[in-house]
């Protein structure tokens, strides 16, 4: 009778295993998120899953995302960052972009080797494959890896405009433009506000040196809220589109207006090697 038993339990037991391996790492991560995310969770479009099980940090992570794609306040993303590694100290992304801000290359390397290491524990293995990609992109400088895993999160997640926005930095740093252009404009379809999303689009277009395409690329990410006040580099960049496109007197008010953001700004070999062009170009023409 007990063997019977013991017979039928483990029947159940097989079942049940049957089942749950059978479902898909979508599905197995969806019911995850509906376990520990808020039932209001607002994710604007991004989607990608939080592997964290206090509720507040699905939340805040949304936002972080949204703060740094629409370009949020500074201090408001690093206090939301603060929160996040508050609420739980062992959520990899937390660390991640924790360190978006930081201006030394090595520090931030620091901060993404620390993600990565955290991420080894991850319940998702979305979680795990994003900080895989992340360590090889910005640490190992291993490119065709960094686009195997962000690729194996955009199958995941073909919903989600973060997923194949990070696809198109891998594309990117390999040097193949074509590739990440159209993953940033892929990214726009499912965002079609998302001001990362063109400002890329116009960055790729500017490394081909289709620099026309690449200011009507530009202008639509200021059109939807591009701001140059916590980015520095796209501060530069907004004076090498408008430079390239003989938009003198338009680039040196520019540059003008960007030294008032900080020191950071003012010191820019960049911004300052563009405004002697552009003074030099704009007195050449009243000389004329």
């Amino acid at each position: 009778m007990n063997i019977l038993k013991n017979l039928v339990l483990a029947t159940i037991a097989v079942s049940i295993f049957s089942c749950e391996s059978q479902k898909t790492d979508r599905e197995i991560e969806d019911e995850f998120v509906k376990k520990y995310a808020p039932k209001d969770l607002k994710t604007y479009g991004f989607t990608l899953p939080v592997d964290s099980k206090v509720p507040e940090v699905h939340q805040l992570f949304n936002d972080l995302e949204k703060n740094f794609f629409f370009y949020g306040d500074k201090e408001e993303f690093e206090e939301l960052a603060s929160q996040v590694m508050k609420l739980d100290p062992s959520y990899p992304s937390g660390f991640l972009m924790g360190g978006f801000y930081e201006q030394d290359p090595e520090k931030y390397k620091e901060k993404v080797t620390q993600a990565y290491e955290l991420s080894k524990k991850s319940r998702l293995k979305s979680e795990r494959d994003i900080m895989q990609a992340e360590y090889s992109l910005l640490v190992e400088e291993d490119y065709p890896k960094a686009q195997e895993y962000f690729q194996k999160v955009v199958d995941m997640y073909p919903d989600s405009a973060a997923a194949i926005w990070s696809l198109g930095m891998a594309y990117y740093y390999n040097d193949q433009f074509d590739k990440a252009l159209e993953c940033y404009k892929k990214s726009t379809e499912l965002i079609p506000n998302l001001p990362k999303g063109y400002e890329f689009m116009s960055v790729m277009y500017y490394s081909k040196k289709d620099y026309i395409k690449a200011l009507e690329y530009l202008e639509k990410a200021i059109q939807y809220g591009a701001n140059p006040k916590n980015d520095f580099y796209y501060a530069e960049y907004v004076a090498m589109v408008y430079n390239r496109n003989g938009m003198y007197k338009k680039t040196k008010d520019y540059i003008e207006t960007v030294r008032n953001h900080g020191e950071l700004y003012r010191n820019s070999e960049m911004l300052n090697k563009i405004s002697k062009i552009v003074t030099i170009k704009l007195d050449s023409i009243q000389g004329l």
